[in-house]
């Protein structure tokens, strides 16, 4: 049976060409995931958002006196989410239609990364209300660091990134196990770490 000496002795040899590439994959993403942590956990250095905008929109003809919103209203609803759509090239986000049919209105509510859009829409009026609220571009950024109405293609980018990061972390770890004069420096700067990490939590805790 080898000595746990010996075992350390070397790591496999895919060890390091897994540690070198998932750090060359994950450069500018663990950058991005960097910087935003930092612009999340002090968001006091986000510039002050833009005022709320709200316009006045004609709903066309067709889509106004349609017979669908006696028929099929939620299919009308999309049928005019699809002409604001393009109108005011809305793109991206969380959208959901909510139609009222006792008062007659319909509301599109649009959630993006760093805003939103609210509409309000009267058929029988033939009239829009749309409000917009955009809160800049880091919002934007800190938005897409936490997945926050991004979709699913961004949420399993995230998840495989999360996954490539963790390979990366513990193929250093690895690595360094061979390393007999270093070891045990830094093994004591992970446990340090990991101590520092614990009592600031129970610190806060109790």
């Amino acid at each position: 049976m080898s000595s746990p000496s010996t075992r350390f002795s070397q790591a496999p040899r895919w060890v390091r060409p897994v540690h070198t590439y998932s750090s060359m994959l994950m450069l500018l993403i663990m950058l991005f995931f960097t910087v935003t942590g930092l612009t999340l956990n002090n968001r006091q250095w986000l510039p002050e958002a833009a005022p709320e905008q709200e316009a006045e929109l004609v709903l066309p003809g067709p889509l106004a006196t349609t017979a669908l919103w006696q028929q099929d209203p939620m299919l009308a609803a999309g049928q005019v989410w699809q002409w604001l759509k393009t109108e005011q090239s809305l793109a991206g986000g969380e959208v959901r239609l909510d139609w009222s049919a006792d008062e007659g209105v319909l509301f599109i509510d649009l959630k993006q990364p760093g805003g939103y859009s609210l509409a309000e829409v009267i058929p029988e009026e033939g009239a829009v209300l749309l409000t917009r609220r955009h809160y800049g571009w880091m919002a934007v950024l800190n938005d897409l660091h936490m997945g926050r109405h991004t979709g699913s293609a961004w949420g399993w980018f995230i998840d495989l990134s999360a996954v490539v990061m963790l390979l990366f972390t513990l193929t250093g770890f690895w690595l360094v196990l061979p390393m007999r004069r270093k070891r045990g420096r830094l093994l004591a700067a992970t446990g340090l770490g990991t101590a520092l990490m614990a009592g600031l939590y129970l610190l806060i805790l109790y």
